[in-house]
């Protein structure tokens, strides 16, 4: 009997035969792909391995007093936030004192945004804004009485029209964005609306809105956007419908008006400053969860608002240096033949011996504008051009902002510089008494700038450099503050990459002459200064950094004049802006030609051979797998106590400790391989040395974005953007945010997903505003290095200090969103801009924070992916530096993302979610070698980290795998039973009908 023929003959069990094939494939597909090929992206999604504990282990780290639990935690965080927006928050124009309004106020709050507000950007700098306090709750908490037809109206979708749309989730295609602002057209406005603010014409609050996120830079041009005044405007300016309802506001007799902007980007705000009907601007930024309750406190008085701005705020974004080269260029094709490919924005081409173009997957960034970010563009050309040509370009400097009281200040020690011989070395401080002498309590901001000479067509420098800044302690009026500004006398020194002084050296240098210290208000707005002068050594005719001050490793050039020119940084600059004539040296948008490749180029392009040195000689296999003696945490050293001892510094286990050596001998290549590729929102855990599995989470708004390893986020603060932090120009209180964030650490997926602390921290974000229109504006500090940098430091120590490392990124030069994952956008710069601006945050957040770990970017710089560059993540970052610690890169979804290329330059980690590709070979000497010494710089990290708070004594596999599996076993046991009841079923019919013929055959 051929029991298969009687299966597919009968119906039941055919049916049951074709139902469990297809079962059993989609079953073993699922389960193969789940559990092997993308177990990372579901661990992501639905949660990963749930460890078992080992019970009286002593923690590394503890939590503050007050932020025990969970719950403690996220209630101290939310009332510090607030408390960040309270000085955070910038009060841009107050004309005739015209805030704080009367508690109990009669308010009518207008803008179609002001009931959606933003409160974060979108991708990394995201957060779940569902719960968040809105612009009512802080208005009615501060005594205001708020027009309720008005609120009524913006939320009724089919009286006020929609609410802006949702950000783009479009990371990758490059794609230039259309976005409207949403505003509410005039004609919408009915009578009923109209009539409701006589009741509450005590002030006219007006919300304006601008949002921001991954994956995309602000549009140059409203084409296609509802309610723009024309396509040549741009998103960072007031459109028409915004324009139209501040003239309303204006005519319908409310006794002030008030503008909040709710923006993390700078915008164009002269219309606003330059209307005399506008009483009060206030610069409220993406407040995060909470954080809008300070506008309400700020409003009526209860808080003196701190605030400074973080960028320039320009009259025309038009005139800035930037505008030629940046996003897409406004560039929308190449002319050429009837074969040529429209290649949108900035995208490159190549052309064949026949004249024909081809469309290239490349795009390039050109930084022609060199040193001149920023205020270091518009103060120095204003000391060309005189102090009417600033004040029709620039609305609020730098480091700009109100108050409601007072201060006067006075310089009680100008310290060792005065009179005294200069010191290369020496960080030289200034004091400054600062009284209150006002009517109300509040907080002064002091910054410290300095002023270098200056020789035409030399050494390219600003008029100042911002140096440090210091704030008060709440001032009470009468009472008097003493603050310490620092001047290091390094961060001021200009990177002289071509010799242009003539001098024969290349590098860092003070040239010889008359410099000043220079306390101010801001950026243009000077206190008092401090002359001094430089005496060159020797014939130099400057004072030169040839080593690093911190690690004495000699600095050179690493991408400017190398010996193979296509790797310098700067081959595509047509022009570098020089202060001796601004128009001939103005930045361009590239011509139709210098966006031609030659095959030359398109080889470095697609080159990823590493550019590491080559090892001298043979280089021996490393020693693996050798029987476990130490693990990881042996390394600790513990007291007599019971307390954890440091070894060095703040380090419970030194880089350099000897041990190093036996621990990594005991690993597989296999382990060393699973550690370096597996680091998507996590490392990955070595059971054999005890090396726990971690958290290692996002982004710059906290913990609170939604790829978490643990399964998922709950009770994390959703904090407000960096740009909010960065404005409260308080070191001390952003040490304070890194310390409470710490806390959020230590409390991890408590009571949620594998339970486990919250080890890693993708942030802070350090890139600099080069354009007022970068999409991660927000999840930057600012449009300076060295505050940016300082900022960084404390926020850094603060996490630090309690078991956090701080992935600190974008490293380097990633300014801009367009384009950053086709290829990586090529960025084309000078060494010394690429030094003094854009690196110097990532130089200051190691040095001064200390940090153990850093995020490579998805940018090339020339033609290097920045991941996989030698010079950036060895010998400037680690041996210039002295960076110890792991390199993660950015999300790992491009080709140009080569992780050999990675391994090789000094990356450790690859950030992905899928199974990659193998790129090592077990019998590769150098490879494991590489393999081995990423391992180090992970373990290192973690081994300092609240990781070490627990011991991990095995997993419990996730408990979607185990719904699976039981799952499978279910449906196996299903089909079993099933198929047994269908194949006898069918026998017993096959038997019947065989004896039913036998029957026939035999005549019964």
């Amino acid at each position: 009997m051929n029991i298969f023929g009687i299966i597919f003959k009968n119906t039941v069990s055919r049916v049951w035969a074709i139902v469990s094939i297809v079962l059993a494939v989609l079953l073993i597909v699922v389960t193969v792909l789940s559990c092997a090929v993308f177990y990372d992206l579901f661990e992501t999604v639905l949660g990963g391995r749930r460890p078992v504990l080992a019970s009286g282990i002593t923690p590394l780290y503890t939590a503050s007093e007050g932020c025990e639990s969970k719950a403690a935690v996220f209630d101290a965080a939310n009332d510090l936030n607030e408390k960040v927006c309270e000085e955070g928050f910038v009060l841009l124009k107050n004309k005739d004192d015209a805030l704080p309004l009367a508690r109990g106020a009669k308010v009518s709050v207008f803008g179609k945004n002001s009931v959606d507000l933003s409160y974060g950007g979108s991708g990394s700098g995201s957060g779940d804004s569902d719960s968040a306090r809105t612009i009512y709750d802080s208005l009615e908490a501060a005594g205001f009485d708020c027009n309720p037809v008005l609120k009524e109206f913006y939320e009724d979708e089919s009286l006020s029209g929609e609410k802006r749309k949702a950000n783009s989730a479009d990371l990758d295609s490059g794609d230039t964005v259309i976005l409207s602002t949403a505003e509410t057209p005039q004609t919408m406005y009915t009578k009923e609306v109209k009539s409701s603010y006589a009741d509450y014409s005590d002030a006219a609050i007006i919300v304006i809105t601008r949002i921001g996120g991954e994956g995309f830079d602000l549009p140059r041009t409203m084409k296609g956007a509802t309610g723009a005044g024309s396509e040549d405007d741009h998103f960072l300016e007031l459109d028409k419908n915004e324009k139209e309802l501040i003239i309303a506001a204006e005519n319908s007799g409310f006794d002030k008006i008030v503008v909040v902007i709710n923006a993390g980007n700078a915008m164009e705000l002269a219309p606003l400053e330059n209307d005399a009907n506008i009483d009060a601007v206030i610069n409220m930024g993406f407040p995060g969860t909470t954080g809008v309750m300070a506008l309400g406190r700020i409003l009526n008085g209860e808080v003196n608002p701190s605030g400074r701005t973080v960028d320039t705020y320009a009259t025309d974004f038009t005139l800035d240096p930037t505008w030629n080269n940046f996003g897409d260029n406004r560039v929308t094709a190449v002319a050429g033949n009837a074969d040529t490919q429209v290649i949108g924005g900035d995208q490159y081409y190549t052309v064949d011996a026949a004249g024909n173009k081809t469309a290239r997957q490349y795009y390039f960034v050109d930084y022609e504008e060199s040193v001149y970010v920023g205020y270091k563009y518009y103060e120095t050309r204003a000391a060309y051009e005189g102090e009417g040509w600033y004040e029709d370009n620039v609305v609020y400097p730098f480091g700009y902002g109100l108050s409601y009281t007072e201060f006067t200040w006075k310089i009680t020690d100008w310290g060792a510089l005065d009179g005294g011989a200069f010191d290369k070395t020496a960080k030289y401080t200034v004091t400054v008494d600062v009284t209150n002498t006002g009517d109300v309590a509040g907080k002064e901001v002091v910054q410290l700038y300095a002023h270098a000479p200056y020789t035409e067509d030399r050494i390219e420098k600003a008029e100042k450099t911002f140096m440090d800044v210091a704030k008060t302690d709440i001032l009470e009026p009468g009472d008097t503050d003493t603050v310490t500004l620092t001047f290091d006398p390094y961060y001021l020194a200009s990177y002289d990459a071509y010799d242009d002084n003539g001098n024969g050296f290349s590098g860092w240098e003070l040239d010889e002459g008359e410099y000043s210290l220079i306390v101010a208000h801001n950026a243009h707005d000077e206190f008092d200064s401090l002359d001094f002068e430089i005496t060159g050594e020797g014939d130099l005719g400057s004072v030169i950094y040839d080593k690093d001050p911190v690690t004495g490793t000699e600095v050179v050039n690493r991408y400017t004049m190398q010996e193979n020119a296509a790797f310098d940084s700067d081959t595509h600059l047509s022009t570098r802006l020089e202060r001796w004539d601004w128009e001939f040296t103005w930045p361009d948008s590239p011509t139709i030609e210098e966006r031609a490749l030659n095959a030359a180029q398109v080889n470095e392009l697609e080159d990823v051979t590493p550019n590491a040195p080559a090892p001298e000689g043979e280089t021996a296999m490393p020693v693996t797998g050798k029987d476990v003696t130490i693990r990881l945490r042996d390394m600790l050293t513990m007291d007599e106590n019971g307390g954890y001892v440091l070894a060095d510094g703040d380090d419970y286990v030194s880089y350099g400790d000897e041990r190093w050596d036996v621990l990594l001998d005991q690993l597989t290549y296999a382990e060393l391989s699973a550690l370096f590729e597996y680091g998507g929102f996590k490392t990955e855990a070595i059971e054999r040395i005890g090396k726990p599995l971690t958290n290692d989470t996002d982004g710059p708004a906290g913990f609170v974005n939604f790829m978490d390893n643990s399964g998922t986020y709950w009770g994390a603060c959703f904090w407000c953007s960096e740009t909010v932090r960065g404005a409260t120009f308080d070191l001390a209180l952003m040490e304070e945010v890194g310390e409470m964030i710490g806390n959020e650490g230590i409390a991890g997926a408590a009571d949620r997903g594998n339970g486990l602390p919250y080890s890693g921290w993708y942030a802070p974000g350090v890139n600099i505003h080069r354009s007022p229109f970068g999409g991660r504006n927000f999840e930057y500090f600012s449009e300076d290095g060295i505050l940016s940098g300082k900022l960084a430091a404390a926020l850094v120590r603060g996490c630090q200090s309690k078991g956090v490392y701080c992935y600190v990124k974008h490293f380097a030069l990633n300014e801009q969103e367009t384009h950053r994952s086709i290829n990586g956008d090529l960025t084309w710069v000078t060494e010394q801009a690429m030094r003094e601006i854009f690196l110097r945050p990532f130089e200051i957040a190691v040095k001064e924070g200390g940090t153990r770990a850093i995020m490579s970017s998805f940018n090339r710089i020339g033609t290097r992916w920045t991941g996989g560059d030698y010079r950036l993540l060895t010998e400037i970052l680690r041996n210039e530096w002295g960076f110890e610690g792991m390199v993660i890169s950015d999300f790992n979804t491009c080709e140009h993302m080569d992780t050999r290329l990675m391994a090789y330059a000094g990356g450790d980690i690859n950030l992905v979610k899928v199974a990659p590709e193998a790129w090592s070979d077990p019998a590769s000497a150098e490879d494991v070698s590489v393999l081995r010494r990423a391992a180090k710089n992970v373990l290192y990290a973690v081994v300092n980290s609240n990781a070490m708070n627990y011991e991990i004594i095995g997993y419990k596999m996730p408990v979607w795998q185990a719904l699976l599996i039981a799952a499978d076993c279910v449906v196996a046991v299903g089909i079993a039973v099933w198929g047994f009841f269908a194949v006898r079923k069918a026998v017993k019919t096959s038997k019947r009908k065989d004896e039913k013929r036998q029957n026939d055959d035999d005549g019964v």
